[in-house]
Protein backbone atom coordinates (compact mmCIF):
# COMPACT_ATOMS: atom_id res chain seq x y z
CA UNK A 1 0.00 0.00 0.00
CA UNK A 2 1.17 3.54 -0.69
CA UNK A 3 2.58 5.10 2.49
CA UNK A 4 0.33 8.15 2.12
CA UNK A 5 -2.75 5.92 2.37
CA UNK A 6 -1.88 4.20 5.68
CA UNK A 7 -3.42 6.97 7.76
CA UNK A 8 -7.18 7.43 7.57
CA UNK A 9 -8.26 10.04 5.04
CA UNK A 10 -10.87 12.67 5.78
CA UNK A 11 -14.35 11.11 6.06
CA UNK A 12 -16.38 10.92 2.90
CA UNK A 13 -20.06 10.45 2.11
CA UNK A 14 -20.84 8.09 -0.77
CA UNK A 15 -24.24 8.35 -2.46
CA UNK A 16 -25.42 5.52 -4.73
CA UNK A 17 -28.76 6.05 -6.51
CA UNK A 18 -30.39 2.73 -7.33
CA UNK A 19 -33.45 1.62 -9.27
CA UNK A 20 -34.14 -2.12 -9.57
CA UNK A 21 -30.49 -2.97 -8.90
CA UNK A 22 -30.97 -6.14 -6.83
CA UNK A 23 -28.66 -8.12 -9.12
CA UNK A 24 -25.76 -5.67 -9.48
CA UNK A 25 -25.80 -3.60 -6.30
CA UNK A 26 -24.71 -6.28 -3.76
CA UNK A 27 -21.45 -6.94 -5.63
CA UNK A 28 -20.84 -3.19 -6.01
CA UNK A 29 -21.32 -2.69 -2.27
CA UNK A 30 -19.11 -5.64 -1.33
CA UNK A 31 -16.37 -4.29 -3.59
CA UNK A 32 -16.80 -0.89 -1.93
CA UNK A 33 -16.49 -2.32 1.57
CA UNK A 34 -13.31 -4.14 0.56
CA UNK A 35 -11.85 -0.96 -0.94
CA UNK A 36 -12.67 1.14 2.13
CA UNK A 37 -11.00 -1.41 4.40
CA UNK A 38 -7.89 -1.81 2.25
CA UNK A 39 -7.37 1.95 1.84
CA UNK A 40 -8.37 2.81 5.43
CA UNK A 41 -11.06 5.22 4.24
CA UNK A 42 -13.77 6.28 6.67
CA UNK A 43 -17.07 6.61 4.81
CA UNK A 44 -20.80 6.70 5.30
CA UNK A 45 -22.62 5.06 2.39
CA UNK A 46 -26.13 6.10 1.39
CA UNK A 47 -28.04 3.96 -1.09
CA UNK A 48 -31.04 5.93 -2.33
CA UNK A 49 -33.67 3.53 -3.65
CA UNK A 50 -35.59 5.23 -6.43
CA UNK A 51 -38.88 3.35 -6.06
CA UNK A 52 -37.54 -0.10 -6.95
CA UNK A 53 -40.01 -2.91 -7.50
CA UNK A 54 -37.46 -5.69 -6.96
CA UNK A 55 -35.49 -6.66 -3.83
CA UNK A 56 -32.98 -3.79 -3.98
CA UNK A 57 -33.88 -2.53 -0.49
CA UNK A 58 -33.86 -6.03 1.01
CA UNK A 59 -30.38 -6.64 -0.41
CA UNK A 60 -29.06 -3.46 1.22
CA UNK A 61 -30.77 -4.27 4.52
CA UNK A 62 -29.06 -7.65 4.59
CA UNK A 63 -25.66 -6.01 4.23
CA UNK A 64 -26.54 -3.44 6.90
CA UNK A 65 -26.50 -6.17 9.56
CA UNK A 66 -22.70 -6.02 9.80
CA UNK A 67 -22.06 -2.63 8.18
CA UNK A 68 -23.04 0.19 10.57
CA UNK A 69 -22.09 2.95 8.13
CA UNK A 70 -24.38 1.67 5.35
CA UNK A 71 -27.75 3.41 5.11
CA UNK A 72 -30.73 3.32 2.78
CA UNK A 73 -33.32 5.95 1.91
CA UNK A 74 -36.31 5.05 -0.25
CA UNK A 75 -38.85 6.73 -2.49
CA UNK A 76 -42.33 5.23 -2.63
CA UNK A 77 -42.29 5.58 -6.43
CA UNK A 78 -39.71 6.22 -9.12
CA UNK A 79 -38.73 9.90 -9.26
CA UNK A 80 -35.51 9.87 -11.29
CA UNK A 81 -31.76 9.76 -10.75
CA UNK A 82 -31.49 13.51 -10.11
CA UNK A 83 -34.08 13.33 -7.33
CA UNK A 84 -32.25 10.35 -5.80
CA UNK A 85 -28.88 12.12 -5.85
CA UNK A 86 -30.43 15.21 -4.27
CA UNK A 87 -31.96 13.05 -1.54
CA UNK A 88 -28.57 11.49 -0.87
CA UNK A 89 -26.99 14.92 -0.48
CA UNK A 90 -29.64 15.82 2.11
CA UNK A 91 -28.39 12.93 4.27
CA UNK A 92 -24.64 13.34 3.61
CA UNK A 93 -22.79 14.51 6.72
CA UNK A 94 -19.39 15.17 5.16
CA UNK A 95 -18.29 17.95 2.79
CA UNK A 96 -16.67 15.44 0.44
CA UNK A 97 -19.47 13.65 -1.38
CA UNK A 98 -18.95 10.97 -4.03
CA UNK A 99 -21.84 10.19 -6.37
CA UNK A 100 -21.39 6.71 -7.86
CA UNK A 101 -23.48 4.44 -10.08
CA UNK A 102 -24.83 1.17 -8.72
CA UNK A 103 -23.41 -0.89 -11.59
CA UNK A 104 -19.77 -0.56 -10.53
CA UNK A 105 -18.59 0.45 -14.01
CA UNK A 106 -15.90 2.68 -12.47
CA UNK A 107 -13.71 0.75 -9.98
CA UNK A 108 -13.72 2.21 -6.48
CA UNK A 109 -9.95 2.63 -6.52
CA UNK A 110 -10.42 5.43 -9.07
CA UNK A 111 -11.65 7.54 -6.16
CA UNK A 112 -7.99 8.07 -5.23
CA UNK A 113 -7.43 9.86 -8.55
CA UNK A 114 -10.40 12.13 -7.93
CA UNK A 115 -9.23 12.91 -4.39
CA UNK A 116 -5.98 14.29 -5.79
CA UNK A 117 -7.98 16.94 -7.69
CA UNK A 118 -10.51 18.00 -5.09
CA UNK A 119 -10.06 21.25 -3.16
CA UNK A 120 -11.17 22.36 0.31
CA UNK A 121 -13.47 24.80 -1.45
CA UNK A 122 -16.38 24.48 -3.89
CA UNK A 123 -15.07 21.93 -6.36
CA UNK A 124 -15.89 18.91 -8.45
CA UNK A 125 -13.61 16.18 -9.74
CA UNK A 126 -15.49 14.10 -12.28
CA UNK A 127 -14.43 10.91 -13.97
CA UNK A 128 -14.13 11.02 -17.75
CA UNK A 129 -14.08 8.24 -20.31
CA UNK A 130 -13.17 10.63 -23.13
CA UNK A 131 -9.56 11.51 -22.29
CA UNK A 132 -6.67 9.79 -24.11
CA UNK A 133 -5.45 8.56 -20.71
CA UNK A 134 -8.77 6.91 -19.84
CA UNK A 135 -8.69 3.11 -19.84
CA UNK A 136 -11.85 1.56 -21.28
CA UNK A 137 -11.70 -2.17 -20.56
CA UNK A 138 -15.14 -3.00 -21.99
CA UNK A 139 -16.51 -0.65 -24.63
CA UNK A 140 -20.11 0.23 -25.36
CA UNK A 141 -21.63 -0.72 -28.70
CA UNK A 142 -20.31 1.56 -31.45
CA UNK A 143 -23.68 3.21 -31.97
CA UNK A 144 -23.97 4.04 -28.27
CA UNK A 145 -20.53 5.64 -28.33
CA UNK A 146 -21.44 7.61 -31.45
CA UNK A 147 -24.69 8.85 -29.93
CA UNK A 148 -22.86 9.75 -26.71
CA UNK A 149 -20.37 11.89 -28.63
CA UNK A 150 -23.16 13.60 -30.56
CA UNK A 151 -25.03 14.28 -27.32
CA UNK A 152 -21.90 15.81 -25.80
CA UNK A 153 -21.35 18.10 -28.81
CA UNK A 154 -24.95 19.34 -28.62
CA UNK A 155 -24.70 19.78 -24.85
CA UNK A 156 -21.50 21.81 -25.16
CA UNK A 157 -23.17 24.00 -27.76
CA UNK A 158 -26.15 24.66 -25.49
CA UNK A 159 -24.26 25.25 -22.25
CA UNK A 160 -20.83 26.48 -23.32
CA UNK A 161 -19.25 23.87 -21.04
CA UNK A 162 -15.88 22.58 -22.32
CA UNK A 163 -16.07 19.09 -20.79
CA UNK A 164 -16.05 16.03 -23.02
CA UNK A 165 -17.84 13.64 -20.65
CA UNK A 166 -20.38 15.09 -18.25
CA UNK A 167 -22.38 11.87 -17.87
CA UNK A 168 -19.87 9.42 -16.38
CA UNK A 169 -21.44 8.26 -13.11
CA UNK A 170 -18.51 8.87 -10.77
CA UNK A 171 -18.21 12.40 -9.37
CA UNK A 172 -16.53 13.74 -6.22
CA UNK A 173 -17.74 17.08 -4.84
CA UNK A 174 -16.36 19.27 -2.07
CA UNK A 175 -19.61 20.76 -0.85
CA UNK A 176 -19.42 23.99 1.14
CA UNK A 177 -22.57 25.14 2.98
CA UNK A 178 -23.31 27.66 0.22
CA UNK A 179 -22.84 25.08 -2.54
CA UNK A 180 -24.94 22.54 -0.64
CA UNK A 181 -27.82 25.00 -0.46
CA UNK A 182 -27.49 25.65 -4.18
CA UNK A 183 -27.35 21.97 -5.13
CA UNK A 184 -30.34 21.14 -2.94
CA UNK A 185 -32.29 23.80 -4.83
CA UNK A 186 -31.61 22.00 -8.15
CA UNK A 187 -34.71 21.05 -10.12
CA UNK A 188 -33.71 18.32 -12.59
CA UNK A 189 -35.09 14.98 -11.42
CA UNK A 190 -33.81 12.76 -14.20
CA UNK A 191 -30.57 12.11 -16.08
CA UNK A 192 -29.52 15.71 -16.79
CA UNK A 193 -28.84 16.31 -13.09
CA UNK A 194 -25.08 16.10 -13.77
CA UNK A 195 -25.10 19.14 -16.03
CA UNK A 196 -27.19 21.19 -13.61
CA UNK A 197 -24.84 20.38 -10.72
CA UNK A 198 -21.78 21.24 -12.83
CA UNK A 199 -23.31 24.60 -13.76
CA UNK A 200 -24.29 25.30 -10.14
CA UNK A 201 -20.77 24.42 -8.94
CA UNK A 202 -19.28 26.88 -11.43
CA UNK A 203 -21.87 29.51 -10.48
CA UNK A 204 -20.64 29.18 -6.89
CA UNK A 205 -17.05 29.93 -7.97
CA UNK A 206 -16.19 26.26 -7.92
CA UNK A 207 -13.38 24.49 -9.76
CA UNK A 208 -14.36 21.60 -12.04
CA UNK A 209 -11.78 19.04 -13.18
CA UNK A 210 -12.07 16.05 -15.50
CA UNK A 211 -10.08 13.01 -14.36
CA UNK A 212 -9.27 10.09 -16.70
CA UNK A 213 -10.33 6.78 -15.14
CA UNK A 214 -10.57 3.07 -15.75
CA UNK A 215 -14.08 2.15 -16.86
CA UNK A 216 -15.99 -0.88 -18.13
CA UNK A 217 -19.40 -0.85 -19.79
CA UNK A 218 -22.07 -2.79 -17.91
CA UNK A 219 -25.07 -4.35 -19.58
CA UNK A 220 -28.66 -3.52 -18.56
CA UNK A 221 -28.14 0.22 -18.91
CA UNK A 222 -30.96 2.31 -17.45
CA UNK A 223 -30.48 5.01 -20.12
CA UNK A 224 -32.26 4.83 -23.47
CA UNK A 225 -29.70 6.29 -25.91
CA UNK A 226 -32.25 8.22 -28.00
CA UNK A 227 -35.26 9.18 -25.90
CA UNK A 228 -33.32 9.88 -22.70
CA UNK A 229 -30.76 11.92 -24.66
CA UNK A 230 -33.55 14.07 -26.12
CA UNK A 231 -35.09 14.50 -22.67
CA UNK A 232 -31.68 15.45 -21.24
CA UNK A 233 -31.05 18.07 -23.93
CA UNK A 234 -34.46 19.63 -23.28
CA UNK A 235 -33.78 19.67 -19.52
CA UNK A 236 -30.31 21.14 -20.06
CA UNK A 237 -31.76 23.94 -22.19
CA UNK A 238 -34.19 24.84 -19.40
CA UNK A 239 -31.45 24.64 -16.76
CA UNK A 240 -29.21 26.97 -18.77
CA UNK A 241 -31.97 29.56 -19.14
CA UNK A 242 -32.91 29.30 -15.46
CA UNK A 243 -29.33 29.81 -14.26
CA UNK A 244 -28.80 32.74 -16.64
CA UNK A 245 -31.94 34.39 -15.30
CA UNK A 246 -30.77 33.95 -11.71
CA UNK A 247 -27.37 35.43 -12.59
CA UNK A 248 -28.95 38.42 -14.32
CA UNK A 249 -31.18 39.07 -11.31
CA UNK A 250 -28.28 39.24 -8.86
Amino acid sequence: MNESRKQPSNPISIVIPAWNEAERLPRTLLDLRSFLSQENVKAEVWVVDDGSTDSTVAQVQELQQDWPDLFVASFAKNRGKGAAVREGLKHAKNPRVLIADADGSTPWKELLKLEAKILSAPSLAMATRAAPESEITIRQAWWREAMGKMFNLLLRGITGLPYKDTQCGFKLFFVTPKLRKSLLSSEVDRFAWDVEWILLTLQNSGVVSEVPVRWAHQEASRVHPLWDSLEMLWSVSKVRLRIMRRKNNL
